[in-house]
C-alpha cells in the first residue's frame, strides 16, 4: 500500500490488530487488579444497598449528583463479589476495554487504516493522565459516560449511512440512558448534533429535528438540576466549579499541554497562546482538506474541555472524556497525512508515525505501572483499615449503641501523598474521618451485612447523657479494639458537658 491509493485491509488483518491491541492493554493493566478499593468507594456503596429493595432510591441525589447507573453498577458489584475487591477492579476495567473498543471501530469506521486507528486507541487506553477514573471505583462515572457517548455516535453514524427509524430510535436510548452517569451528559446534545453535518453533510435542520428527544431531555434535566436548584438558593452539581474565565482559560491550556506528554505546566499567557493556535490550526487544516470527521472530533475534544474547565483541581478522572477526543483529532490529521502523501514520503511518513506511536505506547505503558503502584500503596492503608476492624468486629453487640473514640495521629493522606510516583494527585482530605480516608458506617456496612443490618450515627442533643450500656470502639494509629475501661471516663465527661468529647461519636446497628 503507497500513497493516497490505501486498499482497505482485510476482515483478518482487522482481527489481528484488534486481538494485539486487548493484549496490549489487558497486559498493561494486569497488575492493577489487586488494586482495594478506596475513599468514596465505600460512600457509593452505602448509597447502593437501597436499590435492591427499592429500584427509585437510585435516583436519589447523592450530594448533589444524579447518577444512578453508578449506584447500580456499585449494587451488581457488591451482589457479584460481595467484599473481594478485585471484582470492583475488573469491573473498572472492563468498563474502560469497552471504552477501548468503542473508539477502535469507531475510528476504524472513519479512518482508511486500521493500524492508525490502533495506535490511537491503544495511546487513549494507556495514557496515564485519565489513571484516577480507571484504577479508582469511584472514578467510574468517567468512564461508564463514554460508553454510551461513543455507543450513541457510532448509532448516529450508522443512521446517518442508512436513515432506517429503529437505529435512530436506538440511538435516542443509549443517550438517554447515558443521563444516569454524570453530569458531563450536557454536552452530548452539542456532540451529536455536531456530527451528521460535520462528518455526513446532513443538513442542521434535519439533525435537529431527528435528536428533538435528546434536545428535549437535555432541556428537562438542565431545568431540573440546574435551574430550579439555583433559583431556590440550593446547590448544583456544580458546587465545587469556580467560574472565573481566565482561569478556566489558563487550566485548559495546562491540560491539552499535557495531553501532548509535556506535563502539568503553571499557568502562563504563553501556554494559552500555544493551545488557542493549537485549537485554530486544527480547524483551518481540517476545514481546507475537508475533513468533517477531523473537525467533529476536534468538537468533541473542544466541549468536554469547556464542561471541566470550571473545576480548578485537575483530578485525573476529568481528563478521561476530553483525551478520547485529543487522539481522536490527532488520529485524523495522522490519517489524513497519510492518504495525501506518495511514494517513498509516504513510507517515510508511515515509518515516522510508526516510530512515534510506538514511543508513545511504550513511555505511557511504564509510565502507567507508576500510576498503578500509586493506587495499589492508597488501596492497601484501606485493606488495612479492613482488617482492623474486622478483627474488632465480631466482638461488637448489635443491640447496644457503639461508640467510636477516635485518637489516631497517622495521616493516611500525607501518608499516600509522599509516596506518589507517577504523576502528581490530590487526594481529598475528609474531617473526621478514620485516618482521613473514610467514615465508620460505610466501613461497617461493607464488611457486614448491609441488607440486614446497617450502622448509623446518633446526634447526642445538648444536656443529654450517654446511654448506661454501650460499646466503646476504641481508634488508634494501631488500628480498632474494644476499651470497655473508658466508658465510666466518656460517661463522666458527657455528663459533666453535656456533650460528645472531640473526636468522639456515638453510633447504632438498625436492622433493615
Amino acid at each position: 500500500m503507497a500513497g493516497g491509493e490505501l486498499a482497505r485491509e482485510s476482515s483478518r488483518w482487522r482481527l489481528v490488530v484488534t486481538a494485539l491491541l486487548v493484549v496490549v492493554v489487558c497486559a498493561a493493566f494486569s497488575p492493577a487488579l489487586d488494586v482495594f478499593i478506596s475513599g468514596d468507594d465505600f460512600e457509593w456503596l452505602e448509597s447502593s444497598y437501597d436499590v435492591l429493595r427499592d429500584p427509585l432510591s437510585s435516583f436519589r441525589l447523592e450530594n448533589h449528583f444524579f447518577r444512578p447507573l453508578v449506584k447500580w453498577s456499585y449494587l451488581i458489584d457488591y451482589l457479584v463479589f460481595g467484599q473481594n475487591a478485585v471484582g470492583y477492579m475488573i469491573t473498572n476495567l472492563a468498563i474502560h476495554f469497552l471504552n477501548a473498543l468503542l473508539l477502535f471501530w469507531l475510528l476504524k469506521r472513519k479512518l482508511r487504516q486500521s493500524l492508525v486507528a490502533a495506535a490511537a486507541t491503544a495511546a487513549f487506553a494507556l495514557s496515564p493522565l485519565h489513571s484516577e477514573g480507571v484504577l479508582w471505583a469511584a472514578g467510574r462515572p468517567d468512564t461508564i459516560l463514554p460508553v454510551f457517548f461513543l455507543a450513541a455516535i457510532l448509532l448516529l453514524d450508522s443512521w446517518c449511512e442508512r436513515r432506517t427509524t429503529n437505529v435512530l430510535v436506538a440511538f435516542a436510548v443509549v443517550a438517554l440512558i447515558g443521563i444516569g452517569a454524570k453530569e458531563t451528559w450536557i454536552v452530548f446534545p452539542f456532540i451529536a448534533t455536531a456530527y451528521p453535518p460535520l462528518v455526513w453533510h446532513v443538513p442542521i435542520t434535519t439533525t435537529v429535528r431527528r435528536l428533538a428527544v435528546v434536545w428535549i431531555a437535555w432541556l428537562v434535566y438542565v431545568a431540573a438540576f440546574i435551574v430550579v436548584p439555583a433559583a431556590s438558593g440550593s446547590a448544583t452539581a456544580a458546587h465545587y466549579a469556580d467560574f472565573r474565565i481566565l482561569p478556566a482559560f489558563y487550566k485548559t491550556a495546562s491540560t491539552v499541554f499535557a495531553f501532548f506528554g509535556l506535563g502539568f505546566a503553571p499557568a502562563q499567557p504563553w501556554l494559552l497562546a500555544v493551545a488557542i493556535l493549537f485549537a485554530i490550526g486544527c480547524a483551518v487544516w481540517f476545514l481546507r482538506i475537508r475533513d468533517g470527521f477531523g473537525l467533529w472530533a476536534l468538537v468533541w475534544l473542544c466541549a468536554t474541555l469547556a464542561i471541566v474547565a470550571p473545576f480548578q483541581v485537575s483530578v485525573l478522572r476529568h481528563n478521561y472524556i476530553p483525551l478520547l477526543g485529543f487522539w481522536m483529532v490527532l488520529a485524523s490529521i495522522c490519517d489524513q497525512v497519510l492518504v495525501r502523501t506518495k511514494g517513498s514520503r509516504w513510507r517515510l511518513a508511515a515509518a515516522a508515525m510508526a516510530l512515534a506511536g510506538t514511543t508513545v505506547v511504550v513511555v505511557e505503558a511504564v509510565a502507567l505501572q507508576r500510576e498503578i503502584t500509586d493506587y495499589r500503596v492508597y488501596g492497601e492503608l484501606h485493606r488495612r483499615l479492613c482488617q482492623s476492624f474486622l478483627q474488632a468486629e465480631d466482638r461488637i453487640s448489635r443491640e447496644i449503641p457503639l461508640l467510636l473514640v477516635d485518637r489516631s495521629t497517622f495521616r493516611g493522606v500525607e501518608f499516600v501523598a509522599d509516596r506518589v510516583q507517577g504523576i502528581d494527585k490530590t487526594f481529598f482530605v475528609r474531617r473526621n474521618a478514620l485516618w482521613q480516608l473514610v467514615f465508620l458506617p460505610p466501613l461497617a456496612d461493607f464488611l457486614g451485612d448491609p441488607f440486614e443490618e446497617r450502622l448509623v450515627r446518633e446526634e447526642l442533643n445538648t444536656g443529654e447523657h450517654l446511654p448506661e450500656k454501650l460499646t466503646v470502639l476504641y481508634f488508634n494509629d494501631s488500628g480498632f479494639a474494644l476499651r470497655p475501661d473508658l466508658r465510666e471516663v466518656l460517661f463522666a465527661a458527657t455528663s459533666a458537658s453535656g456533650e460528645l468529647p472531640s473526636g468522639v461519636d456515638l453510633y447504632r446497628f438498625t436492622v433493615e
